[in-house]
Parts: C-alpha cells; structure tokens; sequence
C-alpha cells in the first residue's frame, strides 16, 4: 500500500494517478492534523510526500524552520514503521545560476527563498527520519493538467495579446509531464537508494515551444515578443520589493528566473540507477489531454467567448 500526501494539489494528483495502475494507493490531505495521519499510514509500505509546503508564487524568506508536514509526517511514520518515505522536492534546488547541463554531481547554488526552503526540506527529513528509509526525487521543470503557478498566468496574457517573456522565453529548459513525476515515484519507491537524491527528466524545449503549442491546441494565434532579461529582472524585483511577505507576486524574481535562464538537466544516471524512463516527450504529445483543461482556464475561456459575443450584437447583415 502507497500513501500520496496532497490530495487535491496538482502535483499530488497526477502522482496517485500514475501510481494507480501498478499499486494500491490511498490519498491525504497535506493539512491533515497529527491524529488523521497517523490513521492514515497504519498499514502502508511507502509514503510519497507530494505536499507543497512552500509556494513558488509567492515572496518567501528562507528560515530554519522545520516544516510542520514533515514534522507530522516523520512522527506518524516512524510510530507505524513505515519502510520508505519517497519526497517529491525540486530541481530547483541547483538554483538559477548554471549555464551549463546539470547533473546529479552539479554544485548546489541555490538563491531565491523558495530554492533555498526547498533544499533546507531535503536535508532535514534526512536528519529526522531515523530508522525509516528517505528517498528524494528531484523533478524538472513540471507541466500538466492542473499546473497552478506559472501556465494560468501565461497563457491569461498570451490571449489577450502579445507576451513578453525575458529573451522570448527561449533558454533552454528540462521539462517532465507531471505523470511521468509519478512513475518515477514509483521507481523510486521500489528501486531507489536509501539517502539518494535523483533528478528526474523528460525532454528538453522552451517557454517559447510550450506556450506557441498550448495556443495551437487551444486554437488561438499566439505572440510572444522578447524582453531583455536584465530589463524584466529589475521589474520583477521593483515589484517584490513592494509586496509583502508571504503574499502572491507576478511576476517574481523567481519566475523571471525561471523564465530567462538556462534551465536543464541530465539525468541519465537517475535513469540507469531506477531503470526507469519518461513515457511523455514531447509538449504535443501531452496537448491532447491537457487542451480542455486550457480552454477552461478563466482568462482564457473569457476571451475566446469575446468574438462570438461581439458576433450577436453585430447589426444585421454585417
């Protein structure tokens, strides 16, 4: 038996949809109090920690604090000697700053706050787990149905007229379908080594590629102009400076980061050492069953309903 903590988060759900097919899984909420999730394990093999306890939308300050989900996690788990927690955390944690492939050997620089909370969550579940098993996987940049911080803000600009993306949005990144984040959970649970780190891939692209395919499959022309990124990185930071701890701001540093900078990965010593592949490799082949889910987005379902209002208020004859 497998536990996914987060049900109802994005992530969380793709993983447990993936799982499902192989494993018998059961959901919890990230929020669950001590008593709930101590229930919840009694009688599972392997936790999969898919609980997003910091938000990339958001302007964060790194502290040293535990983090409560893992507190409440770690306890419940030790108490009912559960064998394996497998955390979903971030390749994020490379940081911003690297030009060149990473790799799982790749220096850690992390920077922005939510980087930094990121590895601080690695390395104390390490520290605190005790006698249960930990094995961290480290997903690319992840895309799917559902995905809350950066593709409804895109593509909300892109309907409405051209996008500026900070170098047109065409450094190079590694991106992984939120399934296949799933099925790497699942090697990693069965395959994975005690205290191992592994990066996790699918294909290499661009913002550029991304968004010019999620406006094909949606069925509007899409512009996408270019910024420099110095430019966008000082409106980013004029506007996080504004914004208060803790709240939402679009778009941070973070995402311009994101956005602008070169952001890929190797991971074929992750492949080698779980067996284990991505089914998606391509934005086109995901579309298909990721257009509905962009249609109904509420910016975008707005303005693709503008023409058809215009149409019947037009005088007859038009």
């Amino acid at each position: 038996m497998h536990l996914v903590i987060g049900a109802g988060e994005f992530l969380a759900q793709h993983v447990t949809h993936a799982l499902s097919a192989d494993v018998p899984v059961i959901e919890l909420s990230a929020d669950a109090d001590q008593e709930t999730m101590a229930d919840a394990v009694s009688g599972v093999e392997v936790i999969i920690n898919c609980g997003l306890t910091w938000s990339p939308s958001r302007r964060l300050r790194y502290r040293k604090t535990a983090p409560s989900l893992l507190g409440r996690l770690v306890a419940a788990a030790r108490q009912a000697h559960v064998r394996r927690i497998v955390h979903v955390s971030t390749a994020d944690v490379y940081g911003s700053d690297h030009f060149a492939r990473i790799t799982e050997t790749s220096r850690l620089r992390p920077s922005h706050g939510y980087e930094r909370l990121r590895l601080f969550e690695e390395e104390w579940l390490l520290q605190q787990a005790g006698d249960v098993e930990v094995v961290i996987v480290r997903p690319a940049r992840i895309f799917g149905e559902g995905e809350d911080w950066l593709t409804p803000r895109l593509m909300a600009s892109l309907v409405r007229g051209r996008l500026w993306l900070p170098g047109g949005g065409r450094a190079m990144q590694t991106f992984v379908s939120a399934d296949d984040v799933g099925r790497a959970c699942l090697a990693a649970a069965d395959r994975g080594r005690p205290g191992h780190r592994y990066l996790v891939g699918g294909f290499d692209s661009t913002w550029h590629e991304f968004l010019m395919s999620a406006a094909r499959a949606v069925g509007f022309a899409a512009e996408l102009g270019s910024v420099p990124y110095d430019i966008a990185y000082l409106r980013a930071l004029a506007l996080e400076t504004m914004t208060a701890e803790g709240a939402v701001v679009w778009p941070g540093i973070l995402a311009v980061d994101v956005m602008g900078k070169p952001h890929y990965y190797d991971d074929s010593q992750s492949r080698r050492q779980l067996t284990w592949s991505p089914s998606v490799g391509s934005f086109e082949q995901e579309m298909p069953s990721m257009s509905p889910w962009l249609s109904r987005l509420p910016a975008v379902a707005a303005a693709l309903a503008e023409p058809d209002q215009r149409e019947a208020t037009s005088p007859p004859g038009r």
